[in-house]
């Protein structure tokens, strides 16, 4: 039960975390945009603007598709478990959340395959290594992954132990 525990508190706290960081990169976004517009009406438009709204969007996409997994906000079709019983639910229920963490250990797997082959690029405007906008595929699977389990765990856990 210890371990059920340490990983809804884990999960809980990068999740805290994601919040974090979306509100701070779409106020980033925003200020950025808004300098971009200030400066193409008075003065010259800023070259690095547009990539580096761009690059925030990227980060701010996988942080929130963590956020949203972890309260079940995905869409989903729910027809068929809906029809089952109630004790069958569960099951279905965990079947979905492993099939959901097998395909988010696939996709993180494939980001740090993407992230090393195409690290060395830099970008056009900003001239920083690409590897650390690549990151955001491997980090954004990785937090959805821990989600998964700590979902999986709950589904068999009495809510009133992990709380």
């Amino acid at each position: 039960m210890y371990m059920v525990k340490f990983i809804h508190k884990t999960s809980n706290f990068i999740d805290k975390i994601c919040c974090t960081m979306i509100i701070v990169i779409l106020a980033l976004m925003v200020l950025v945009t808004t300098v971009q517009i200030i400066c193409r009406v008075f003065f010259s438009a800023l070259s690095w603007s547009e990539e580096l709204a761009r690059y925030l969007l990227v980060y701010s996409t996988f942080f929130g598709a963590g956020v949203v997994y972890k309260r079940n906000g995905h869409i989903a079709v729910t027809m068929v478990q809906d029809l089952l019983p109630e004790n069958f639910r569960k099951y279905s229920d965990l079947l979905v959340n492993v099939l959901c963490g097998i395909l988010f250990a696939i996709a993180t797997a494939f980001g740090f395959k993407y992230t090393s082959l195409q690290g060395n690029q830099l970008s056009a405007a900003l001239r920083i290594p690409m590897k650390y906008i690549y990151m955001s595929i491997p980090i954004g699977f990785s937090v959805m992954i821990l989600h998964a389990i700590d979902n999986s765990l709950r589904l068999f856990a009495g809510k009133g132990d992990i709380e």
